[in-house]
């Protein structure tokens, strides 16, 4: 207890903590050493000044110490689309559809996600109502990852500690270090992913963050419009993490040979109306700037996964994936998957 509140005291000072200083300071949290009301000060003030790679780091470890990690190891490589969240954009579920377009390729993808919390759908939501069921542990994970190519993860169905903090993540009405790690804290360990931030500065340290933890490759992108999406109405801000090393450039849709969009035409009120626009895209009736958004993300995400050598590249492969109908009539074979298993 006096470690945690030399901790606390550091960050109340405006500190920074090391990684092991971030690591006690979450275990004090789930463990309830640490009042509701310290530790939601603990973390506004690390929201508000911005946490570092260290403290990002500690809590992942953390988080990962106390998960229900899968023993499993599967022949191909695992990719992940999960974003941070937290843009304020009420933007559909972009990740969640290219995730279902990577894996009607078949690529196998791990789709880490949660209930909306700072957001108007999250994806476990988006997915309730395109009647996809989320695995609920590792059984029917690696299940829907053989049928389909691709497994749905309700975070809290994985992660003991973060269902002891979700009700201090509905108390606060603003993006916090849980928004940064739930994409780093996959059950599955995927090797690849394209992760969405909302901000630069945020994208720069997490982009630091991977690198530290070793993961194989991964494409951390942020819009210049605040979106945590590559964006379709402005340059996107790229982290590319590889072998050790990160690399920074901007991105524009004109380069992958899009056209810009408009941000009303990708935003939405609610889960329901997120879902009816993924289908739209999937059945090629959507507005141009929904499905030009969901083109380059799955594009940025092929290069993320060694699939493709450029970004530009991977355009066509998508477009030919939805203009075909494969998407489309991959998400029908998951959702009837899931309701003969509901049967059965």
């Amino acid at each position: 207890m006096i470690q945690i509140q030399k901790i606390m005291q550091k960050i109340v000072n405006h500190n920074t903590l090391t990684e092991t200083e971030a690591f006690f300071l979450l275990e004090g949290i789930v463990n309830k050493e640490i009042s509701d009301v310290q530790a939601a000060s603990v973390l506004s003030i690390m929201s508000h000044r911005g946490e570092t790679a260290e403290e990002i780091v500690g809590f992942v470890k953390m988080i990962r110490k106390m998960s229900n990690r899968s023993n499993q190891r599967f022949s191909h490589d695992i990719m992940d689309t999960c974003g941070t969240g937290g843009d304020g954009a009420s933007t559909f579920n972009i990740s969640t559809a290219v995730s279902i377009i990577l894996s009607s390729l078949g690529i196998k993808v791990a789709k880490h996600g949660n209930k909306a919390v700072t957001s108007k759908s999250g994806s476990s939501d988006v997915l309730e109502s395109l009647c996809v069921k989320v695995a609920k542990n590792h059984h029917e994970a690696e299940s829907q990852l053989i049928k389909n190519d691709i497994a749905f993860l309700h975070a809290p169905y994985f992660h003991p500690a973060l269902k002891e903090v979700a009700h201090l993540r509905q108390q606060l009405p603003f993006r916090t270090i849980f928004n940064i790690i739930g994409p780093l804290c996959n059950p599955l360990s995927p090797s690849y992913q394209l992760i969405g931030v909302s901000n630069e500065k945020t994208a720069a340290t997490m982009a630091t963050a991977i690198n530290m933890l070793g993961i194989k490759k991964a494409l951390v992108v942020t819009g210049n419009d605040g979106l945590d999406e590559c964006s379709i109405t402005d340059e996107t801000k790229m982290y590319l993490v590889e072998n050790g090393t990160i690399t920074s450039f901007s991105y524009t849709p004109e380069e992958a040979g899009l056209q810009r969009g408009n941000l009303n035409e990708i935003t939405v009120k609610n889960k329901q109306e997120s879902a009816e626009l993924i289908l739209s895209i999937f059945k090629n009736k959507s507005n141009d700037s929904a499905k030009n958004i969901v083109i380059l993300n799955a594009a940025a995400a092929l290069f993320a996964s060694n699939r493709v050598p450029t970004i530009r590249d991977g355009v066509e492969i998508v477009q030919n994936c939805l203009r075909s109908g494969v998407a489309y009539h991959h998400l029908l074979f998951i959702s009837k998957e899931e309701e003969k298993a509901l049967v059965n």
